[in-house]
């Protein structure tokens, strides 16, 4: 990611992003997210990492919200919910997002990027991202450890950022990150089921939906985990 290019990016989603467009605000913050990983690897100091760090979270809960979206619906019309109570509780959560973009901050600037890391310097992080994913690995004992697996899927796309600031992604890894988005989508949904009164009424239908899906993701995630734990070892 170039430092000229991240800007460009920036400015760009940034104006589409506080008008409401739903993909601008998933791109802002997987760059947000990747730019943080760059400026560390770069050296930045923290003052300029922090802004990048502050970007990502403002466009957090909204991203949250959207991603989620769809997944009520779609339970909520495999429970056979009447139509109308599906579009009255679309309705109102359409409104909770126009409260969330009404109250979205993002900076007019982001301090450039670092250039490139030199190999030696590259391998020494990622080694150290290395050393995290593995740390972080999540038990297979068919318990529901919901920080582990989040921490795991934080420490994945860091390992992801640091190795593509010099070479591509292996597919295995693409599709152990995409599993775990659904279980932490599936995850989002079954905690908003709890919190939410807007969803109060349909709590343990939702519930098992949340549930049912995050364990399929989970299961997938572990596949591609086999496929891909013995690469992640090997130096690159």
């Amino acid at each position: 990611m170039g430092s000229l290019s991240a800007h460009r990016q920036y400015r760009h989603l940034r104006a589409e992003a506080l008008k409401g467009d739903e993909e601008a605000v998933h791109r802002l913050r997987k760059l947000a997210r990747e730019a943080e990983v760059h400026a560390r690897v770069g050296g930045l100091p923290k003052r300029g990492r922090r802004v990048w760090k502050q970007v990502r979270r403002a466009a957090s809960a909204l991203r949250d919200h959207d991603v989620t979206g769809p997944l009520v619906r779609e339970a909520l019309q495999a429970l056979t919910v009447p139509a109308a109570e599906v579009t009255a509780v679309l309705t109102a959560w359409n409104a909770q997002r126009a409260a969330l973009l009404g109250s979205l901050t993002l900076p007019r600037r982001v301090p450039r990027l670092p250039d490139s890391p030199g190999r030696r310097r590259w391998e020494r992080f990622l080694a150290a991202e290395t050393g995290r994913v593995l740390a972080t690995v999540p038990p297979r004992d068919g318990r529901v450890h919901a920080e582990q697996w989040h921490d795991w899927r934080k420490a994945l796309k860091r390992y992801r950022a640091v190795l593509e600031l010099r070479t591509r992604s292996p597919e295995a890894l693409v599709a152990l990150l995409r599993s775990l988005g659904d279980a932490q989508d599936a995850q989002t949904l079954l905690e908003l089921t709890g919190r939410d009164p807007l969803l109060t009424p349909y709590r343990p239908g939702l519930s098992r939906a949340a549930q049912a899906r995050r364990r399929a993701a989970r299961q997938a995630a572990w596949l591609h985990w086999e496929r891909l734990g013995g690469d992640l070892q090997r130096p690159v």
